[in-house]
């Protein structure tokens, strides 16, 4: 039989590092902690606790406050000003009355928590699973960060190279008088897309940081959705043939008017076909389709027009599915069609339906996803 490798995502008990100048306290908490889902690590020192901290990278740190040489707090000084230790979470432990002016202090220092003496390990174990908690989402969103950063870098600097050795290349032949031929008209075709992309590009994160601002105007106007419905199938109509993707609109007859930003929802409408192209296999469909509906709303229900755009691509995991309009988050289906993105569309998507007083959600299977959304009737 093969040896397993181990699961290095398995979510493994909390470490603790206790520290205590008094042996009686460490030996009384670890008896208390012996059968619970955690490991203790112990110190008696302040000093003992920076070289432990470093070298173990516990998940949290319960620092007794009163200690002799190095008290609680020169020890949080030094715990914070160590770039290996500094992001650790600090719970201090103090005498049974919390003093005002010293949580103050330990809180302008940077301690997470504080607990007083004699310890509930029940609210010990609480609070110190709720700090892992926020230490892994933070970790999380930290390694998402520098996933999109080091995309937008990638995304920017490929078209910027390619537009830049097009350029080049056409100095060099002013320089030696040559003609142009057909393959200088594509490669100026060629720079020309590369050039809209990373506008598009530059466009995503100046609308979402807008829209995030809440400094976002809508230029709203009676809109039929046939018509919006009709442009968008029209402008992605030559990339969908190249796929052998087939597009079928199917919009409700007498389907009234709705009042919406024209350029911001085909904005949507453009990104979610973007998407369905992206995910949809060659012979693939391709349908767009606009219904009147009700939704409930806070005063009852409002009239509404939904709009749905399904592909019959291999579909979004439903573990995935609760954050795929979170920015900088693409499904794992996209590495397998190797397909790069910023993660920025879907959220911006969100985000314009939302300013419109609409709601816009996902359903997927293995051969079936149909993203949905809804523009009501009634202006915002």
């Amino acid at each position: 039989m093969t040896k397993q490798e181990p699961n290095t995502e398995q979510k493994k008990d909390p470490v603790i590092l206790v520290v205590d100048d008094t042996e009686d306290n460490l030996d009384l908490l670890e008896f208390a902690l012996k059968r619970k889902p955690v490991e203790m690590i112990r110190a008696n020192s302040g000093m003992e606790c920076l070289s432990l901290a470093s070298e173990r990278q516990p998940d949290v740190i319960l620092l007794d406050i009163q200690m002799p040489e190095m008290d609680g707090f020169e020890t949080l000084r030094r715990l914070r000003d160590n770039p290996a230790t500094a992001k650790i979470p600090v719970i201090f432990l103090t005498a049974q009355r919390k003093e005002p002016e010293s949580i103050e202090k330990g809180l302008l220092m940077g301690v997470d928590e504080y607990l007083t003496k004699p310890i509930d390990t029940d609210e010990l174990l609480v609070r110190t699973k709720t700090l892992v908690r926020m230490k892994r989402m933070e970790a999380e969103l930290e390694r998402t960060k520098a996933d999109f950063m080091a995309m937008l870098v990638h995304d920017l600097r490929s078209p910027l190279a390619g537009i830049k050795d097009v350029i080049e290349f056409f100095r060099e032949l002013e320089k030696t008088g040559g003609d142009l031929t057909p393959d200088h008209f594509n490669l100026l075709a060629a720079s020309q897309e590369s050039a809209e992309r990373m506008l598009q590009l530059i466009n995503n994160l100046l609308d979402l940081s807008k829209f995030e601002a809440g400094s976002i105007t809508l230029n709203k106007e009676p809109l039929s959705v046939r018509n919006i419905v009709g442009k968008a199938a029209k402008q992605m109509e030559f990339q969908f043939r190249q796929r052998n993707i087939t597009v079928r609109t199917d919009v409700a007859e007498n389907l009234p008017e709705v009042t919406a930003d024209a350029s911001k929802i085909s904005q949507v409408l453009m990104n979610l076909l973007s998407n369905a192209l992206k995910f949809s296999g060659t012979g693939g469909t391709v349908t767009i389709a606009a219904t009147a509906a009700h939704e409930p709303d806070g005063a009852g229900r409002q009239e509404v027009v939904a709009i749905a755009v399904s592909d019959t691509g291999m579909g979004i995991p439903q573990e995935e599915i609760p954050g795929i309009f979170q920015r900088y988050k693409q499904a794992s289906t996209a590495r397998r069609v190797r397909q790069k993105g910023t993660g920025l569309g879907l959220a911006i998507c969100k985000l314009i339906v939302e300013a419109h007083g609409g709601r816009i959600g996902v359903t997927s299977e293995p051969g079936k996803t149909t993203f949905r959304f809804t523009l009501p009737l009634t202006s915002q």
